[in-house]
């Protein structure tokens, strides 16, 4: 019996493993993301299939079976209590892979991590940060975290890079040095608008300026970011664009001047 769910649950696998039989079958398009739940979900629902048939097969289990059926209510009560979190997981990773709000390959950006999604199991959801960790999150609590999808729809983005410089610079001048450095970028989209540069803020000690410039994907967004903080910088250098930093001047109380004595009032005779 062990051996037919295991012959049954690896054929089916096989066929649904072939997108294009699923896709022929179901006259429609099917991601690795549906295909690869169905295909737990399947494995689960065979193994405890069979595992039915086989105990109702043996009088003394048959019998056993019959006990437990008779108080079906007691024992849903007290396995729904048992496996509420594990059923919760079930049930939320098939909304997932229903609703699709990501799907395995997805960058993601969630729990102050980004990541790849790599895989949505029946019980929890696996994403790869950035620093090739694993981060593992129950598929209930997943399906209620608010989370960025980088890769849904469109994976184009538009990518900031923030700078100051000091009053005392030249404001077209920082702007030309911007753009060049920008339009030089290896990584930057060159199918897509110019970069563009605007004044954002007048700090306490600094001009606010704003780089807007499109990126391919979440990926090219860091490289992106790091190349042009570092070229920038050195270009700034070598035009003599200053970008400022807070100063403070410090007086301690002893170099301070003496407070003024008011003089004393002459008394008026009465």
């Amino acid at each position: 019996m062990g051996a037919g769910a295991l012959v049954v649950s690896r054929t089916l696998t096989r066929l649904l493993s072939r997108p294009r039989w699923v896709v022929g079958r179901l006259k429609r398009k099917v991601d690795k993301t549906v295909i690869t739940y169905v295909i737990r979900f399947k494995t689960l629902v065979i193994f405890l299939t069979f595992g039915l048939i086989y105990a109702s097969m043996i009088p003394g289990l048959k019998g056993l079976m019959g006990t437990m059926m008779a108080g079906a209510g007691v024992t849903a009560i007290v396995v729904g209590f048992a496996a509420k979190s594990t059923l919760a997981n079930l049930i939320s990773g098939l909304s997932l892979a229903v609703y699709r709000p990501f799907r395995i390959g997805d960058k993601v950006s969630l729990d102050n991590e980004y990541g790849t999604v790599e895989d949505i199991t029946l019980r929890h959801t696996i994403v790869r940060t950035w620093r090739h960790r694993r981060l593992i999150i129950p598929n209930e609590k997943i399906d209620n975290m608010s989370l960025i999808n980088y890769s849904i729809v469109d994976p184009l983005m538009l990518c900031t890079v923030e700078l100051g410089i000091s009053y005392d610079s030249n404001i077209d001048l920082a702007r030309r040095l911007i753009l060049e450095e920008a339009n030089n970028c290896p990584h930057r989209l060159e199918k897509a608008d110019e970069p563009w540069v605007r004044v954002i803020s007048h700090g306490d000690f600094a001009i606010g300026l704003r780089l807007y410039i499109w990126v391919e994907d979440a990926d090219a967004e860091w490289l992106v970011r790091y190349w042009l903080l570092e070229n920038i910088k050195k270009r700034f250098d070598r035009e003599g664009v200053e970008i400022p930093f807070p100063y403070r001047t410090i007086v301690y109380k002893k170099d301070m001047p003496p407070p003024l004595q008011e003089e004393a009032q002459p008394v008026l005779p009465a």
